[in-house]
């Protein structure tokens, strides 16, 4: 950032100054020389009455009478000069001056210690090379914004280089590196960043390697002690056994269970490289998957917009995003003396076409809503279910390669937890051409 800086620094100093410099040095050899033909007519005529003038004797303002410039006579005392400026008009050389509006010429009477000073018309005021000096303005400016774009093109190029590469990477595309170029404004950020890349990749491939080691790993010993219970049942128990037995085979298909959770989980680290989204109607595919799997547990709502809109997403993982919320509604609103109640329905919004799952459960405090979209978390929320805090974490990264997002409220209608996923409608177009 240094190196960006002091560059951005010289290239801006050297721009002002050295534009500056050549635009004042051209415009002083072109034009400062030149004198508007009218002005040097006047300064003669100036001359020669300022010489009139001091070669007279008695009242200077009688000769004055008929001059139409406004002749004005100043007392020389009265008239303040740099001693520099003062030698030259001293010695003969009119002085010119502009204020304001106006632009005139003061002549020394050298016999009277008098100034004559004349008011030349307002046509002289206009400066001759008035356009010009605007476009040597414009171009003083548009020189320097010229010379920083020059400057900024291979800056913007390397962050446009480090976007896509960024983009890319957390897109899934892991080995993706920034080609070095020692001469690069941003050298250092690009080192940096192919550190953490490589960092961060090390770290996802261990994380990987571990979660399906340890799940495979664990899947044998969980199998035999499997096979050693269902040998167990086949003996003669006495009752106390057979309760210890159940609560063996209660723990052991709980492990089981998470270990399936875990080996799903880490099969979903590495499938973005199996992402294949296709055009479907979501409200048919919907509806094969509640016939399927819960005709008898789920109500099912389709609005009639929604009914023949096509969607780019992967079916698959469709398909266990829905399980997912499904399962984690009909778990959290089965409790005593309740009967569960979940609605899965889809709609279309302004926002795009909303998928969404709501249950009778106690639902989710809004403290910890986002807390429970992290792997492995579980709410304190008094229900008796207690799952493996992997249902709603990986259905927010299936949602993310969706270009979609979860939202997690409080349902109106069954008073308990409404999950929604709305895809957006740039997936909705694309589908529908």
């Amino acid at each position: 950032m240094q190196r960006l800086t002091l560059s951005l620094l010289l290239v801006v100093i050297s721009a002002v100054i050295g534009l500056g410099w050549g635009i004042d040095r051209w415009y002083s050899a072109r034009f400062a020389a030149a004198e508007d033909p009218a002005f040097s007519a006047y300064k003669t005529l100036g001359t020669a009455l300022a010489l009139a003038l001091d070669q007279q004797r008695g009242d200077l303002k009688s000769g004055l009478a008929n001059i139409p410039l406004q002749p004005q006579l100043t007392s020389a005392e009265n008239f303040p000069l740099p001693d520099d400026v003062k030698k030259q008009f001293i010695a003969g050389e009119p002085l010119q001056l502009e204020s304001g509006d106006q632009l005139t010429l003061h002549f020394y009477l050298s016999s009277h210690q008098q100034i004559l000073s004349l008011t030349l018309p307002e046509e002289l005021h206009q400066d001759a090379q008035h356009s010009l000096r605007w476009l040597l303005t414009l171009l003083f400016y548009g020189g320097v914004i010229l010379v920083v774009l020059v400057w900024l093109y291979p800056l913007l190029r390397r962050l446009s280089l480090l976007r896509k590469t960024a983009q890319a990477f957390g897109a899934g595309d892991l080995h993706l590196r920034i080609a070095p170029d020692a001469g690069s404004y941003i050298h250092s950020i690009e080192l940096e960043f192919n550190r953490m890349a490589q960092r961060i990749e090390q770290l996802i491939a261990d994380n990987k390697l571990l979660s399906r080691g340890l799940s495979h790993d664990l899947r044998t010993p969980l199998a035999r002690l499997r096979f050693g219970l269902d040998v167990l049942q086949e003996e003669q128990l006495t009752t106390a056994q057979q309760q210890n037995l159940a609560h063996l085979n209660r723990d052991l298909t709980a492990m089981e269970a998470l270990v399936e959770a875990l080996l799903n989980y880490a099969r979903l680290e590495q499938a973005v490289i199996s992402f294949k989204p296709q055009a479907l109607i979501l409200a048919d595919y919907i509806a094969h998957l509640h016939e399927d799997f819960y005709a008898g547990q789920v109500e099912l709502r389709v609005d009639a917009e929604a009914m023949a809109v096509r969607v780019e997403v992967d079916p698959e993982y469709i398909a266990m995003l829905i399980h997912n919320l499904l399962q984690n509604a009909l778990h959290y609103s089965t409790e005593e003396k309740k009967r569960s109640c979940v609605l899965l329905s889809l709609e279309w919004q302004a926002q795009g076409l909303v998928l969404a799952v709501e249950d009778n459960g106690p639902g989710i405090p809004a403290a910890e809503r986002e807390k429970v979209l992290k792997p492995f978390y579980r709410s304190e929320n008094g229900s008796s279910y207690r799952g493996h805090g992997l249902g709603l974490a990986i259905v927010v990264r299936i949602a993310e390669w969706h270009r979609a997002s979860l939202i997690l409220e409080e349902s109106k209608g069954l008073g308990g937890l409404r999950a929604s996923i709305c895809l957006p409608i740039a997936l909705l177009n694309d589908a529908n051409r």
